[in-house]
């Protein structure tokens, strides 16, 4: 049943008969236990106790090269296992003959992290390489020739699910080596698998690419063959009987017939009764980081000092050394302009520093005779201007942008010193090409005389010189850009364990901008960034980011069970084989490591439980909804608090949580007067007229405001403050004209001359200045904030955005894009009523208009869903709204509409309408309901 081949490299000769020995001839090991889901490597290790009959027969091999010896493993004649003799690892007994000598070999993984990714010719450090390539490189230099059972199921918006992921998705090298300065084929391999949270692992003689959260589908490999060749693509029976699935394309056969999940106790699979049963606990906290480095001088990437990028037909232009551009006059061009060819940017809010010296030289002479060095005042006329589609904007030495082709920066310096310029830059102001310019205003000419063409007399002239020294142009994004780049979940606070998974790169754009998604650095086949993911064939759309904490949740959102222990089985078990216990717990378990003993036919494996895999929900006969809770008292209003849902007493004095995970219902806060209630980070803020308190999501009080006068107005929590709402009040004449700015003490409502402005403020922020840099100031009183008009309907908060709804305008704040308190007004008559970071709802003419945000302040409307949205919310695939007691779901994906029975419900007001890691739950005024789709 089993044989074991070591080939030498290179050898022809006859080959030689070895013997097995021992209890535990053969052993082959995958591992780790306690290995997360999301490890891209699965490595495995073979043992193999052979008979030494003679002195140190097999000592030669013990050699330096790690693949001189190749281990094969067959079973049934099939191929099983392949791998290398581990020469530090090889034992063997000082002792006479015969005796046992311990072999051991590894599939060669670990060897990919001693090689240089550079060490390849044909791999440069610049231009797009698909994942498949990159990854066929690492394979191809384990010198394995096995195939490759590759079942990746994560495709981008628009891939075709009839090939593999891997072969339609790209990386920018040049980005790669931004962030790795000496990468290795083993960082190259966990690059290909670690964003899909892929793994990839040896059994049965290919090697599998897969997700673990996959195995909660149906498809399986069930053998592999290099497809096309051995067998023709299609539907095709094998010689068991079996029914195979052949793809085009990836290398993958599933199978049509074969079980997805073993039973534990049919006979052909049996625990044993020795094995350890343990409780894999609960996450608290789920956080995807994406590995960065902090961004250096962009003048090198702009490329400043780089000659190849300036237009210079004249060549006014010397380069002295890298950090040395000098620009010579000439008085025959006079206002001719030079600029570089232009650098791609898009809209930033970011601001920059622009710094650099100025050197200028100023000669004349006469006949060979140099005048007396003096120090004179020479004018420097030179820019940057960002070339959009639509606009040109200059650059002015105050750091701010004008609509405007020609504007330029002139600085007169004085020759024989140095002078220092730094230039502070409000962002970018629009997409476009960056480029920077110098017009010739310098002065320059040399008359030769005497000695005829050879020009060996004397001359004169007169010459002027600038040299730009040291140039940097830095950008500081804060923390936004890294924030940007993360993403946190709390499960449930109530426990202890956190998971942590680091990406392997991000995209380093040469200037951080505006646009909400920063991508990883994958590429579809067009160049362009990949934002959006999907399982094949289902709905479940979100970021690599997203789909890394959905599995996080489906794995470890309740506490799980985990089996350790033996496993007696005739049939093969590797990590794609997922086994049911119907007896006892009424589980499934997944293979998470295994260690096969071969001459027994048992395997040692870590069973880890895979929740919700056999327990489904069904709703009652007639609905499409179930009941999660029942409340016991009536609901005011419905706000989310990361995954939680909290309530709040019609009475207004009560806030009870509803936990999502376990579906149960308890008291938080009390209060013993009414209070608001607004959505805030990690919490929540409620307003009673005397305070504002700063909540947490288990009712703890964190922070209080005691306005120094009644406040009655909406309030959250963000970054560290609270905001509230201040006003003030502009006197606008009987007439409707501006009068100023006198103040008043009567009402808006008492006195109409008079028009009330509200603004977002902090009030515990300490304020450098009130002057016009830090804000604005109206009818004497400093503000900070954007002036709304209108009274004030609702607040919403995501992570990002604070929402703020008046009777005029809607206004929305982006922490990533707007300075504090700082928002963009939106149309006349509009009302936000869903907001994310790509998709936004708004109501508008007694309609739903649901838009994708191109960027933080430009959208593309996707559809008109229906009449005006009593409440709302949306996915990366789906919007829910609700009009009086109809419930409707829209899929923007295949745009198909669903109406939501929710028989259960009905006649009940609807609270909220909300959607959590996928599922839509319907707060109504005394239960809480679940979607369940057909």
């Amino acid at each position: 049943m089993w044989r074991v081949e070591i080939s030498e490299r290179g050898y022809s000769g006859p080959s030689e008969e070895m013997t097995f020995d021992g209890g535990t001839p053969l052993q082959i090991t995958w591992e780790k236990r306690g290995d997360e889901f999301y490890v891209p490597v699965k490595a495995s290790e073979a043992t193999i106790n052979i008979l030494c009959k003679e002195n140190f027969k097999y000592l030669s091999l013990f050699t330096s090269d790690p693949r001189y010896f190749r281990v094969s493993i067959f079973r049934n004649r099939q191929l099983y296992w392949r791998g290398y003799v581990i020469a530090d690892l090889y034992s063997e007994n000082f002792t006479a003959p015969p005796y046992t000598v311990t072999i051991k070999a590894v599939d060669g993984f670990n060897l990919l992290s001693s090689i240089p990714f550079r060490d390849l010719a044909h791999i440069g450090i610049t231009g797009r390489r698909s994942l498949w390539e990159l990854f066929s490189s690492c394979i191809d230099l384990l010198e394995l020739d096995i195939d490759t059972a590759d079942w990746m199921d994560l495709y981008a918006e628009g891939m075709d699910e009839n090939a593999s992921p891997l072969r339609q998705t790209y990386i920018d090298l040049e980005r790669l080596y931004y962030v790795y300065e000496e990468p290795t084929y083993r960082d190259i391999l966990e690059l290909c698998l670690r964003p899909f949270a892929g793994q990839i692992f040896q059994s049965n003689g290919a090697l599998h690419i897969r997700r673990a959260v996959s195995l909660y589908r149906t498809a399986r490999p069930v053998n592999f063959y290099r497809v096309g060749t051995e067998h023709p693509v299609g539907r095709i029976v094998t010689g068991n009987g079996r029914r195979l699935v052949i793809h085009t394309g990836a290398q993958v056969v599933t199978s049509a017939a074969r079980e997805c999940i073993d039973g534990m106790w049919t006979g052909a699979l049996h625990v044993s009764g020795e094995s350890t049963l343990d409780i894999v606990p609960a996450l608290r906290k789920v956080s995807v980081d994406v590995k960065n480095k902090s961004l250096d001088n962009l003048i090198s990437r702009i490329g400043f000092y780089d000659p190849t990028v300036w237009t210079d037909p004249f060549g006014f232009l010397s380069i002295t050394n890298d950090d040395a551009l000098t620009f010579n006059g000439d008085d025959d061009h006079q206002g001719v302009e030079i600029c570089t060819k232009g650098f791609p940017v898009e809209q930033c809010n970011f601001p920059l520093v622009w710094e650099f010296g100025l050197q200028t030289y100023h000669r004349e002479w006469g006949l060979g005779i140099y005048r007396p060095n003096e120090s004179i005042d020479v004018a420097v006329h030179y820019g940057v201007r960002i070339v959009g589609e639509k606009a040109t904007y200059s650059l002015t030495e105050s750091g701010s942008w004008v609509q405007s082709s020609d504007g330029e920066i002139v600085s007169t310096v004085k020759t024989g010193s140095e002078q220092n310029m730094k230039i502070e830059i409000d962002g970018i102001p629009c997409d476009g090409e960056w480029q920077f310019f110098i017009r010739q205003t310098l002065i320059g000419k040399e008359t030769q005389y005497g000695y005829g063409d050879r020009g060996g007399g004397r001359t004169t002239g007169h010459y002027e010189g600038v040299s730009f020294r040291r140039m940097t142009l830095s950008i500081d994004a804060g923390d936004s850009y890294d924030k940007g780049l993360r993403y946190e979940s709390l499960v449930d606070p109530a426990n202890n364990v956190d998971m942590s998974v680091t990406l392997p790169v991000s995209d380093i754009p040469a200037i951080p901008n505006d646009r909400l998604l920063y991508t990883l650095y994958y590429l579809d086949a067009a160049g362009n960034p990949t934002r959006i993911w999907h399982t094949k064939g289902r709905n479940d759309y979100d970021t690599l980011v997203g789909h890394i904490a959905q599995g996080a949740l489906r794995y470890k959102q309740l506490p799980s069970r985990r089996i350790t222990g033996e496993i007696f089985s005739g049939q093969h078990i590797d990590m794609n084989t997922v086994v049911r216990d119907d007896k006892y717990l009424s589980a499934a378990y997944y293979i998470n490591s295994v260690e096969l003993n071969a001459l027994e036919d048992s395997y040692n494996s870590e069973l880890v439980e895979m929740p919700h895999l056999l327990t489904t929900e069904k709703p009652p006969e007639g609905d499409d909804c179930i009941a999660v809770a029942t409340l016991s008292f009536t609901v005011g209003k419905a706000i989310r608090c990361l995954n939680r849902l909290l309530l709040q007493s019609a009475d207004k004095k009560t806030v009870y949580a509803f936990d999502i995970a376990t579906c149960r219902v308890r008291e938080i806060y009390r209060n013993t007067i009414p209070f608001e209630m607004y959505e805030a980070d990690e919490g929540f803020v409620t307003v009673d007229g005397q305070s504002v308190r700063h909540l947490d999501y288990r009712g703890t009080v964190e922070r209080i405001y005691t306005p120094p006068e009644e406040y009655c107005n909406v309030a959250t929590y963000m970054d560290g403050y609270i905001h509230i709402l201040k006003s003030y009040r502009q006197y606008i004449g009987p007439r409707g004209g501006n009068a100023g700015g006198r103040s008043a003490t009567t009402t808006e409502d008492e006195d109409p001359n008079y028009r009330t402005y509200r603004y977002l403020s902090r009030p515990e922020c300490k304020y450098a200045s009130s002057d016009a840099s830090t804000g604005y100031r109206g009818r004497g009183y400093a503000y900070e904030g954007t002036p709304m008009s209108g009274a004030i309907l609702a607040l919403r908060r995501t992570e990002n955005t604070i929402v703020v709804n008046t009777t005029y305008y809607a206004y929305l704040h982006d922490k990533r894009f707007h300075r504090p308190c700082k928002m963009q007004q939106f149309a006349a008559g509009e009302q936000i009523v869903t907001v994310s970071d790509n998709y936004i709802g708004i109501n508008a003419d007694d309609m739903l208009w649901f838009y994708r945000r191109d960027s933080i302040t430009e959208r593309t409307l996707l559809r008109r869903l229906g009449r005006w949205a009593d409440h709302a919310d949306h996915t990366m695939s789906e919007v829910v709204h609700s009009y009086d007691d109809g419930i409707f779901i829209w899929n923007f994906r295949d745009d198909t509409t669903t109406d939501v029975r929710n028989a259960a419900g009905w006649g009940e007001n609807i609270m909220g309408l909300f959607f959590i890691y996928g599922d839509l739950y319907i707060v109504r005024e005394r239960a809480i309901y679940k979607y369940i789709p057909e």
